[in-house]
C-alpha cells in the first residue's frame, strides 16, 4: 500500500512540472524531494500518519527551514479515521494530508479547513468581516446573537483568530458573504521557515565536522537523512561520512540523489580510505582537513575532485 502510494505520488509530481528523487529505501527521514524552479516539497509518505515519529518530525522541520522547503506527511489515513480531502491534519508540528488533497494543491485548488483536535478549523477574512458587518449596520453584540455566539468571540474573529467550521458557515449566513480564506499552504510554509532559530551547531563530537565548521561555515547537523551534514556559506555542501568502501559506495549513490534533488555539492568525508572520488562524488580523508585553512581551500580541493581528469 505505501510503495503504492510512493509511485502515485512520483506519477502526479511529475505531472506538474517536478523533477523527483526517491529515498524510500534508505532510511530517510523523507521519501521523495520533488524540485521545479518556484517550490521544493519534501514529502514522507505513510499507510497510518501516526506513524510519524518525533525525531523525524525533528529533522523534516530542520530540512524545511535549511532549504526552503514544504515538509508534507502524506497518508490515507490515522487510527481512528481516514484523511479527507480537502482537509489538512497535523501531526508533530507538521502539515498531513491524503494524495487526493495534495492533487488538488498542485492543481491550486487550496484547502480551507484544518482538523485539529477533534474540530474543523478556518480562517476567515477578518478585514471584509469587520467591514460588511459595519456595512450592514450591526453591532458586535447584534452579529454575536445571529450566530448564538459572544461579543468577544466576535471580536477575536475581526482580530483574525480561527473559527470552527460551523461558526464560519454561521458568520457566512448572517451576513451573506463568503469569508473563509483558502490555505496556500506553499507560501504559508515559506513564511515559517523564516521564523526558524537554531538549526546551526557550534558544538561537534565529530572531529571532522568540528574541522570543516572551522574553517568559516555554519553547519547543520542530520542523523535520519542521506547526509550527515550540511554547510551553508552560500552554496549547500552536502557532507556524508564512510569509514569502509562499502559505506562508501553506499554514500555515493545517497549523496548523487542529493545534489539532484537539492542542487547542492556533495562530499563524503573518509576516516582512513585513500579514494579521491566514488561514482562522480568527491572523497576527502579526515587528515586532509588538517591542512586546510580555510573554506574555500576544501572546495578548490572538492573542485578538483569532481573532474574526471583528476
Amino acid at each position: 500500500m505505501r510503495e503504492t502510494t510512493i509511485l502515485r505520488a512520483i506519477a502526479l509530481l511529475k505531472e506538474h512540472g517536478f523533477a523527483v528523487e526517491s529515498f524510500a529505501h534508505s532510511n530517510a527521514c523523507f521519501d521523495l524531494v520533488a524540485k521545479r524552479p518556484d517550490l521544493t516539497l519534501v514529502l514522507k509518505v505513510f499507510n497510518n500518519i501516526d506513524a510519524l515519529r518525533e525525531e523525524h518530525a525533528a529533522e523534516l522541520r530542520k530540512i524545511a527551514a535549511v532549504f526552503n522547503a514544504t515538509v508534507l506527511v502524506i497518508g490515507e489515513k490515522s487510527k481512528a479515521f481516514s484523511l479527507r480531502k480537502g482537509v489538512l491534519y497535523e501531526r508533530l508540528g507538521l502539515t498531513a494530508l491524503s494524495l487526493a488533497s495534495l492533487g488538488e494543491m498542485l492543481k491550486e485548488h487550496f484547502p480551507s479547513i484544518k482538523y485539529f483536535k477533534g474540530k474543523s478549523i478556518v480562517e476567515l477574512d477578518a478585514k471584509k468581516l469587520r467591514e460588511k458587518r459595519k456595512q450592514l449596520g450591526l453591532t458586535l453584540q447584534q452579529l454575536a446573537e445571529k450566530i448564538d455566539s459572544s461579543v468577544e468571540s466576535v471580536h477575536r474573529y475581526e482580530k483574525g483568530a480561527s473559527a470552527s467550521l460551523s461558526t464560519a458557515e454561521k458568520l457566512e449566513d448572517a451576513l451573506d458573504t463568503s469569508l473563509v480564506n483558502k490555505i496556500n499552504l506553499f507560501e504559508e510554509h515559506r513564511i515559517a521557515k523564516r521564523q526558524e532559530e537554531e538549526l546551526f551547531e557550534d558544538n561537534f563530537e565529530d572531529r571532522a565536522l568540528g574541522k570543516v565548521h572551522d574553517l568559516g561555515v555554519k553547519l547543520a547537523l542530520f542523523r535520519h537523512s542521506p547526509f550527515k551534514a550540511c554547510a551553508q556559506p552560500s552554496d549547500s555542501l552536502f557532507i556524508g561520512k564512510a569509514a569502509v568502501k562499502q559505506d562508501l559506495e553506499r554514500r555515493a549513490v545517497q549523496l548523487a540523489k542529493t545534489k539532484r534533488a537539492f542542487h547542492g555539492t556533495p562530499l563524503i568525508i573518509s576516516r582512513q580510505l585513500k579514494y579521491r572520488r566514488v561514482s562522480q562524488i568527491p572523497v576527502v580523508a579526515e587528515e586532509e582537513l588538517d591542512s586546510l585553512n580555510k573554506f574555500k581551500d576544501l572546495m578548490k580541493l572538492i573542485r578538483e575532485r569532481e573532474s574526471p581528469n583528476e
